[in-house]
C-alpha cells in the first residue's frame, strides 16, 4: 500500500535548513481578539470566566454595558473601545440566570439571585448598589418604570413581582407558581409572559419546544395559551419575540409567537442536517438589543459582545463586529497564508482587532497545535471531555472522541508530532506535570486514529510546570519547563534529557517560557520578561526579538506577560496574556 503523498513531507514538521543569520528585526503588524487594540481603550475581562447576562444600551452616548468575566461589568463604545469598567458581585455559585437590563437612567441586574442597581452615568470603578431584594430571574422588558422579578426559596414554588425602579417598591403579581420557571418577560402594557419547560406542546427535549404562559393582571390566560417559545433568553423587542439556542442561534417570532421567519442567526442545534454559519463565541446568545442604524447587539457564552446588522433581503442578522477581549488561550494554529485558528474559529492575518471569528466549528478549548506540511493541524482539545482535533482552517474539522480512555483534564500544555520507529506519525500531548498521552494520527487530516501508550519525558531534574513542546529535528524533542529549554533525545518510545539551558543574549529567561520551532527559528515567549525572542535552535544564538525586557506595556511596541506563541515562515502570533489580545509579528530585514 502506498503511503499518502503528504506522509513523505514529514520533514516539514521538523526544522528546515537554518536561515542565514542576517540582521533582522521583528515588527508588529497589529492585533487580534481585543476590540480596544491598545492603550486606554484596551478591553480587559475579569480573571475568571463568566457567562453573558444581556446588554444595556444608552442612545445619547452610544454606550453598551455587558458583563466581562466574573466580577466585571464593562461599558463600551459601539466601535469596541473600552469606556469604563465596574466591579460587580462575583458568581458564587455560578448562575446562568443572571441578567442585565436598563430602566430609565438605571441599570438593574440580578447576580447570584440578588438585585442590584447602577446609574448609567456612574463613574468608572463605581460598584452597583445592592437593593436587598431576592431576584433569581428578571425580565429584559419593562413597563411604567417597573421590571418583573421572580424568586424561589426552594426551586419548587415561584413568586413573581413587579419592582418599580423609581419608587423602589415591590408589588406581588403571581404567587405560588408551581413550575420550573426559566425566564420571564414583561410586556410594555404590563402583561407577563413566563417561559416554562413542558410537554403540553410536544417533547421539549427532542423537539426543543418550551411553553410560554401569559398572565394578565396576575391571572393566567388560557384561551390560546400556552404557546411555543422561540428559545432561551426570552426577549420582546419592537413587536417581535426573540429566543436563543446553541451554536450561536437566534430565532425571531412575531407578536403571535409564529416564526417570522424563524432562525435569523446561526444554525439551530439539532434542527438542520448540513452546515450553516455559526459563531461559537456567541453560544446561546443574550439579546438582541437595538442600538442604531439597523445595528443590534448580543452577548455570548463568555461575555463577548457581537454587533449584528439586519439584512432585509435575507431576513437574517449578519455579524459585523466583535467587542471584547481574549480571556485565555492554551493553543493557536498558524498557516502559510497567515490564518490564525483559536479554539472554535479563525481570523485572517489582515483582519482588524474587532473582527468576529470566521468559520466556526464546535465549541472547544484547544491545546498546543502542531502544523502539518499540508497546512492542516493536529491538536488536543477539550470538548466537555478530551478529544483530538485535526483538519484545516475551516468549520469542517474532524474530531476523535477519547473520553473513554483519557482523564477529564486533557493534555493541553504541550504537543509535538514525530515518526515512530515503524514510520507511523505520532502526536504526543502532555499536561503541565509532564504526564502524557500519545496517538497515531492520520498524516493528511491530523485526526487521531489510535490511542498509544504513555510516553515518558525522562528529565535529569523534576519539572514543576511544562508549557509547550516542539521538534528541533527528527530525533530531538524540545520542551519548555520552569523557564528552561529542555532538549531530549529518543530512548525507545520515550524521551531522555540531554541538555537544558535558559540563557538569552542579555541574561537568563524568566521563570516561565513558551516555545515553538518553524523555518529554522526557535521562538521563545519569555513571559516574565515581557518579550518574544527568536533564536537559532542549533546553537541558541540570537536572531531577533520583540518587546522590551522587563518592561510591560499595552501599546503596539510592548507586551505584557506573553504566553502561547506559534510561528509559520516569517510570521508569528503570540498570546499577549496581560493585555488579553493576540499580537501579530513579522520578520523584516
Amino acid at each position: 500500500m502506498k503511503s499518502h503523498p503528504f506522509f513523505s513531507l514529514l520533514a516539514g514538521l521538523v526544522l528546515l535548513a537554518p536561515l542565514p543569520l542576517e540582521a533582522q528585526q521583528i515588527v508588529c503588524q497589529g492585533t487580534l481578539g481585543n476590540s480596544g487594540e491598545q492603550g486606554l481603550t484596551l478591553v480587559r475581562f475579569g480573571a475568571a470566566a463568566a457567562t453573558g447576562m444581556g446588554i444595556a444600551y444608552d442612545e445619547p452616548t452610544e454606550s453598551l454595558w455587558a458583563r466581562a468575566g466574573d466580577g466585571v461589568l464593562n461599558r463600551y463604545a459601539l466601535d469596541g473601545r473600552l469606556r469604563a469598567t465596574y466591579p460587580i458581585p462575583k458568581l458564587v455559585p455560578i448562575s446562568n440566570n443572571d441578567r442585565l437590563t436598563r430602566v430609565g437612567n438605571r441599570l438593574l441586574m440580578t447576580v447570584g439571585g440578588m438585585l442590584y442597581a447602577l446609574p448609567i452615568d456612574a463613574p468608572s470603578g463605581t460598584a452597583p448598589t445592592p437593593l436587598k431584594i431576592k431576584a433569581d430571574i428578571i425580565s429584559a422588558g419593562s413597563s411604567n418604570g417597573g421590571i418583573a422579578i421572580a424568586s424561589t426559596p426552594d426551586r419548587k414554588i415561584w413568586q413573581i413581582s413587579i419592582y418599580n425602579a423609581d419608587t423602589g417598591k415591590t408589588t406581588p403579581l403571581v404567587t405560588d407558581l408551581l413550575a420550573n420557571v426559566r425566564q420571564i418577560e414583561l410586556l410594555p402594557h404590563g402583561d407577563l409572559v413566563v417561559h416554562i419547560p413542558g410537554t403540553t406542546l410536544g417533547d421539549a427535549h427532542v423537539n426543543g419546544i418550551h411553553e410560554l404562559h401569559l398572565y394578565h393582571a396576575g391571572k393566567e390566560v388560557t384561551d390560546g395559551w400556552p404557546r411555543p417559545s422561540p428559545g432561551e433568553h426570552l426577549e420582546f423587542l419592537d413587536n417581535y419575540w426573540y429566543g436563543a439556542t446553541g451554536h450561536g442561534t437566534l430565532r425571531r417570532f412575531n407578536a403571535n409567537l409564529e416564526p417570522d421567519p424563524g432562525v435569523v442567526l446561526g444554525g439551530g442545534s439539532g434542527a438542520f442536517i448540513g452546515h450553516v454559519d455559526q459563531n461559537e463565541e456567541i453560544g446561546v446568545p443574550w439579546g438582541p438589543i437595538k442600538t442604531r442604524d439597523g445595528l443590534y447587539a448580543v452577548s455570548g457564552i463568555v461575555g463577548v459582545v457581537h454587533i449584528l446588522q439586519w439584512d432585509k433581503a435575507k431576513l437574517q442578522f449578519v455579524i459585523v463586529r466583535r467587542i471584547g477581549a481574549m480571556q485565555s488561550c492554551r493553543g493557536l494554529a498558524l498557516n502559510h497564508q497567515g490564518d490564525v485558528w483559536y479554539n472554535s474559529g479563525l481570523w485572517r492575518w489582515n483582519d482588524p482587532p474587532d473582527m468576529p471569528q470566521r468559520e466556526g466549528s464546535a465549541p472547544i478549548e484547544m491545546g498546543q497545535a502542531v502544523m502539518l506540511p499540508n497546512d492542516r493541524f493536529s491538536a488536543p482539545i477539550l470538548r466537555g471531555t478530551p478529544w483530538v482535533m485535526g483538519g484545516g482552517f475551516t468549520w469542517n474539522n474532524v474530531f476523535s472522541d477519547l473520553k473513554e480512555t483519557a482523564p477529564k483534564t486533557g493534555f493541553l500544555n504541550g504537543s509535538a508530532v514525530y515518526k515512530d520507529a515503524k514510520g507511523a506519525l505520532v502526536l504526543l500531548a502532555i499536561d503541565k506535570t509532564g504526564k502524557s498521552q500519545s496517538y497515531r494520527i492520520d498524516s493528511y487530516t491530523g485526526r487521531a486514529m489510535e490511542i498509544r501508550r504513555e510516553v515518558v519525558l525522562g528529565t535529569a531534574n523534576p519539572v514543576k510546570e511544562w508549557t509547550s513542546l516542539a521538534m528541533k529535528d527528527a530525533d530531538t524533542l524540545l520542551g519548555a519547563g520552569d523557564g528552561f529549554v529542555i532538549e531530549m533525545m529518543r530512548a525507545g518510545v520515550n524521551w531522555k534529557e540531554t541538555r537544558r539551558w535558559n540563557t538569552a543574549p542579555d541574561g537568563l529567561f524568566g521563570s516561565r517560557i513558551f516555545l515553538t520551532v518553524d523555518a529554522g527559528r526557535l521562538w521563545i515567549s519569555d513571559t516574565n520578561n515581557h518579550r518574544v525572542l527568536c533564536l537559532n535552535p542549533a546553537d541558541g544564538t540570537f536572531i531577533a526579538s520583540f518587546g522590551k525586557k522587563g518592561e510591560a506595556g499595552n501599546d503596539l511596541a510592548h507586551l505584557d506577560s506573553p504566553q502561547v506563541v506559534e510561528s509559520r515562515d516569517n510570521r508569528a502570533v503570540v498570546f499577549d496574556s496581560g493585555n488579553q489580545r493576540l499580537v501579530k509579528l513579522l520578520f523584516a530585514k
